[in-house]
């Protein structure tokens, strides 16, 4: 269902235009600023706007424009996940990687300015709300899917900088002069401040949302943005409960059959969404298809913009539940891609797979192959003998406009969040086994082995992270908030190199092109502030050794 997406369009009035105040008359073809707080209908076409900037990424019209993407390319590219294609002037491979960045040269340049000017939005219309004299029921409602989607900005600017300024009322320089600048909130002041706008949201959004809202914030929203920051920022018993009242709310969440199809567009707003950004083609829009297909596929070329590394492979188990590396008794070093995870195949595309009504092959030695390995990174094909099929609609011709909807946050994420704090708040406890499970059975993968430790629990909720929540743009926070990333990137990023040899496939791990991450733990786990914010705000500060 499109229906709050098409209520976007309508929410094109509100860019509203200078009136020639000698005319006593309210123009009908748009909203003024007078008119629009004087009934809820048009105070919901302010808010509708409100939620048509939930994408926090950069160009709309050029780039592909989803939540886990903030820059020009995913989240998972600033990760050991994936590499960026070869594209030229990706953030990921010539900043982020080369460690190329700071305060005069972020790498996520509008993305403050963004958020802010979205915050701003969203405490103009609680201030305006307030204080309509509309019914109170309806007021409350609204109310609070504002503070929600405030709270969301606030949280999408915590995970790349940490504390920022909290700002709940409309700023005016021109009437309140230089008080308009605020200092830094400390992290926790900030979680705090979150905590409690999720929690006294809930109380006002309904339980479930009905088809023709579909997209709207409900009481599960607002406790899964809680229950992930919550996760976070470390704070387990809490993290736990959040995500338990969630898991028992009676509001019918529940995991899709089929992992594969669970992000396309027949499937959207199943039973495991529980909040997600609308699309719709040629409206409103993206274009991942073009960006994240292989460079060659059979209707069209793609920009390969997404390599997954061999890393992540080697963590798609085996359906014996063991990895080649933990032995698994059906890898078979001939045929290293059959009896894995079902994740595995619905995710990643790599040598010998059907896509698109054509097989693409990544092995060396086929002739005008675009989409073979270059491990050196600078041939114009992929890096890493792997390309992206999780959240690529087959049915879209590459540089069509697709209107697929991005899911935020999914029932599968809530099981992980919970059995992640519980088991740091408690240990492994039958509840954090039924949760793990529960992912894992559709995986079709068996039962966790009992008895484990806690710290043994641990690294398997993590790999368990990894695998389901790939190319969501989860796994550069997780990295972030484990501490794991100066370990992780102290080794390059592999690859998978297929060759032929007497007629045989012999399948060897290598470097990726362009897969040395350049990271400093003194400084790298944090974004800078952009040097623009600093000069117009004296009061914030630069985040530690920048």
């Amino acid at each position: 269902m499109k229906n709050l997406f098409f209520r976007y369009i309508a929410a094109g009035m509100l860019l509203l235009a200078a009136c020639d105040t000698s005319l006593d008359v309210e123009p009908t073809d748009q909203l003024t600023d007078a008119s629009v707080w004087k009934s809820a209908s048009n105070a919901g076409l302010f808010l509708n706007d409100i939620y048509n900037n939930l994408n926090p990424g950069p160009q709309s019209t050029i780039w592909t424009n989803v939540p886990s993407e903030i820059s020009n390319d995913p989240l998972d590219n600033f990760s050991d996940n994936s590499i960026s294609g070869p594209l030229a002037g990706i953030p990921s491979y010539q900043n982020f990687a080369q460690g190329a960045y700071g305060p005069s040269a972020p790498i996520f340049t509008p993305h403050w300015k963004n958020m802010y000017t979205n915050i701003r939005k969203c405490n103009v219309f609680i201030q305006n709300v307030s204080a309509a004299d509309f019914d109170d029921n309806v007021k409350k409602g609204m109310l609070a899917q504002a503070r929600f989607l405030r709270a969301y900005f606030y949280k999408s600017l915590m995970d790349l900088y940490g504390g920022v300024p909290i700002i709940t009322v409309p700023l005016n320089r021109e009437t309140q002069g230089d008080a308009i600048f605020n200092p830094r909130n400390t992290y926790e002041e900030c979680v705090a401040f979150i905590q409690k706008e999720c929690a006294e949201a809930a109380e006002d959004l309904p339980l479930t949302i009905p088809p023709k809202d579909a997209g709207r914030a409900s009481k599960g929203a607002a406790w899964a943005l809680k229950g992930e920051l919550e996760l976070y920022a470390g704070k387990w018993t809490d993290a736990a409960a959040t995500n338990r009242k969630i898991m028992e709310s009676g509001a019918g969440y529940d995991l899709f059959p089929d992992y594969e199809t669970l992000f396309l567009p027949a499937n959207e707003n199943n039973e495991e969404v529980i909040f997600d950004v609308q699309y719709a083609a040629n409206i409103k829009g993206h274009i991942k298809e073009k960006y994240w297909n292989p460079v060659r596929v059979a209707d069209g070329t793609g920009w390969g913009a997404v390599n997954p590394t061999q890393d992540l492979v080697d963590d798609y188990e085996f359906l014996d539940g063991k990895t080649e590396a933990e032995g698994s008794a059906m890898f078979d070093p001939e045929n290293p891609y059959i009896n894995r995870d079902k994740r595995f195949a619905a995710s990643i595309i790599y040598d010998g797979s059907t896509w698109k009504g054509g097989v693409i092959y990544t092995r060396l030695g086929i002739p005008n192959n675009n989409n073979e390995l270059d491990a050196s990174g600078a041939g114009g094909k992929g890096r890493t003998g792997y390309f992206l099929k999780k959240l690529v609609d087959p049915a879209v011709v590459p540089g069509i406009s697709s209107g697929s909807n991005s899911i935020i946050w999914r029932y599968a994420e809530v099981l992980l969040n919970f059995a992640e704090a519980q088991n740091e708040a408690v240990g492994p406890d039958d509840d954090v086994y039924k949760a793990m499970n529960k992912v894992r059975k559709r995986a079709g993968l068996p039962d966790l082995p009992t008895g484990l430790t806690q710290p043994q629990m641990r690294a398997r909720i993590r790999r368990e992270r990894r695998v389901e929540l790939a190319f969501e743009g989860k796994r550069l926070f997780d990295i972030w908030r484990w501490r794991t990333a100066e370990q992780i990137f102290s080794k390059p990023l592999r690859a998978m190199k297929i060759t032929t040899v007497d007629g045989h496939l012999v399948y060897e791990k290598v470097n990726a092109g362009g897969g040395k991450i350049a990271f400093d733990p003194s400084k790298n786990y944090l974004m800078p502030i952009p040097e623009s914010v600093r000069a117009q705000n004296v009061k914030i500060d630069q985040n530690p050794h920048y």
